[in-house]
This record gives structure tokens, sequence and C-alpha cells, in this order.
């Protein structure tokens, strides 16, 4: 049994709130296989703080970094219709990121698309979702990077998605919440405190 820590950090209006967790764990801490949701492609395009704490942050113990197609669809669906991006200003910003940290990109494919409403299910019976519109599919992008890229560690923004995982049991996650929006220190502490905690456990 592993220990499993956890720092969410989130911005309401001009006061940045921190929120810790400690958790228990069968999964086993070594190389980890990291998979991205659209929001944190999207607060990698956006934020040089974000980009400098990740990078510092993959430099150990990470093996590999995926996505999915369907991810940066939805990344670069926001970039154009909330951030202000053309079309191909955001494809070619996304792209770079997916260059810049040797980010492999996995197509859906339907074994693992059926995964994720398997999935959906589970998590509907157990839970309330908020926004339950894009819950499907940002299910079915995890499970398409857990079956597909066999990640054990999931980086997003959505609080419903940690605690649907609880769920169905398969990777850990950490939700940083909000990157792009919070300054330097916060996102460094973040990531800090995630490494501190891995220390811990050797």
């Amino acid at each position: 049994m592993q220990q499993s820590y956890g720092v969410h950090i989130k911005k309401e209006g001009d006061e940045v709130k921190q929120y810790k967790r400690y958790e228990q764990t069968d999964f086993a801490y070594g190389e980890d296989i990291i998979g991205l949701d659209a929001n944190i492609l999207v607060d990698l395009v956006e934020s040089e703080d974000f980009k400098k704490e990740l990078r510092e942050q993959i430099n150990f113990n990470v093996s590999k970094i995926y996505t999915t197609n369907i991810a940066l669809g939805e990344a670069r669906h926001v970039l154009e219709k909330y951030r202000g991006y053309t079309r191909a200003d955001a494809t070619n910003k996304l792209d770079s990121i997916l260059k810049e940290f040797s980010i492999n990109k996995i197509s859906h494919n339907k074994e693992s698309n059926e995964l994720g409403e398997k999935w959906v299910n589970i998590v509907k019976s157990q839970m309330h979702i908020k926004n339950f519109k894009s819950f499907p599919a940002d299910m079915r992008i995890l499970a398409n990077l857990f079956n597909q890229a066999k990640i054990n560690l999931y980086i997003t923004e959505d609080q419903d998605l940690e605690k649907a995982v609880k769920f169905i049991n398969t990777v850990r996650i950490r939700v940083v919440g909000e990157a792009s929006n919070i300054n330097q220190f916060k996102i460094g502490q973040f990531f800090k405190e995630s490494r501190k905690a891995l220390r811990r456990k050797k």
C-alpha cells in the first residue's frame, strides 16, 4: 500500500486557495507514464510559468507523456473560441507543445471508447456530475490513455474527474486547477509539494 499525495490550487477572485489530500493507494510508484487532458494542453500554450514548472517536474521519474487526438481537438477549440487564437495559430501552438515536451499523440479506438462509456455508467450510479455535457468525452480520453498508452498518472483541472477516478480505480490523478490563471509561486508550490511527497515514499 502506497500513500498518494495531491494538491489542488484554485483562484477565486483575488484569492488563491490551496487544498491538500493524502490517500492510500495500491499503485506502485516508479517511472510515471503521464496522460494530459485538454485543459492542461491549453495551459501549456497559455502559461510560461506552467510550462517551466512542468518541464522541471518531468526531468525525473517520467517515462513518457501522452495525450489523444480528441484532447488536442478540444484544446484547439478552447484556444479558438475563448482565447482569441485563429485555427492555424492554435494548431501551430499545440504542435509546438507536443514537440517541446515530446508528447505522444494517440488516436481513439472503438474498444477504448466503449471502456470510457462503461466508466461513465459506473460513475453516474455513484455521484452527481456537475458538468455532465463534457464528462463522457473526458472519460473516453482517459480510457484511451489508460487502455492504449498504459498511463499511471493523469493530470487534469477537473475536480469531478478526480472524484470519478476513485470509483473506477485505474490511475493516480493530479488536479492542478486553472494553472494559466495562477502565479508562478503557486504553480511551483504544487509541483514542489508533489516532489516532496514522492521522495518521502522512497
